[in-house]
């Protein structure tokens, strides 16, 4: 049974890369064999913070995250149809893409995948933009047959040490291979419209996971994410 265990993880984390590709990290997959959605815990602290940037800005995925803890594992050409689709809330829009895992992971489905999937430009209504922009990631997937719904959340959240609230829920999916959940938190802003989502072992309960430390995780990226607008 643990083979049979290994081999259902490891397809789990295979079909979430694939599906970054196709879904912008819309799908949630298990953390890897023996590992559990809790390693790499963040800071309930959150970040000492740049804070709200002082002009527009664009997203840029660097090589790393969290202070160089999360390196990167997938940086596939985010998919533009996402911008295209948000056309009428978001002018000028890009898509950006990367996912992350821990810098000490033992292999490549060790610890959890932290995806950051965004579009940048005018926003022209932050909350608007961030409503349809979550509606599809959620149904965006390689498969047709999947069912999302959200069981927690959303809640807004202000991490200590930041002055911006993110919006964090969690999201169970079925599909063929099972039910699985994921936690995510997003932010939206006149520059950008962000979400920030992680896997993990969906034989916990969705109860015991800590939003309000995901939620000081999110609040680190979105700092390391952002950078000034190309003039």
């Amino acid at each position: 049974m643990i083979t049979v265990n290994c081999l259902r993880r490891g397809k789990y984390v295979k079909r979430h890369l694939e599906s970054a590709l196709v879904a912008a990290a819309a799908t949630v997959l298990l953390a890897g064999c023996g590992g559990s959605g809790e390693s790499g815990r963040p800071s309930m602290s959150g970040p000492r913070q740049k804070d709200v940037p002082s002009g527009p800005y664009q997203l840029k995925m660097p090589k790393s995250v969290e202070k160089g803890t999360f390196t990167e594992s997938d940086h596939s050409e985010p998919d533009q149809n996402i911008a295209s689709m948000l056309s009428g809330q978001i002018e000028h829009g890009v898509s950006a893409f990367a996912a992350y895992q821990p810098a000490d992971r033992k292999s490549e489905t060790s610890g959890p995948v932290v995806s950051v999937t965004g579009v940048y430009g005018t926003v022209l209504s932050p909350v608007t933009a961030r409503d349809e922009f979550l509606k599809i990631l959620d149904s965006r997937t390689i498969d047709t047959d999947v069912r999302s719904t959200v069981i927690v959340g959303p809640r807004t959240i202000t991490p200590q040490g930041s002055s911006e609230p993110v919006s964090c829920r969690i999201v169970r999916r079925a599909d063929e291979f099972g039910t699985t959940w994921k936690p995510d938190c997003s932010w939206a802003d006149g520059s950008a419209v962000v979400d920030v989502s992680q896997t993990v072992d969906p034989d916990q309960p969705p109860a015991a996971f800590d939003l309000e430390a995901f939620a000081a995780r999110t609040a680190t990226i979105r700092d390391e994410v952002r950078a000034p607008q190309a003039s």
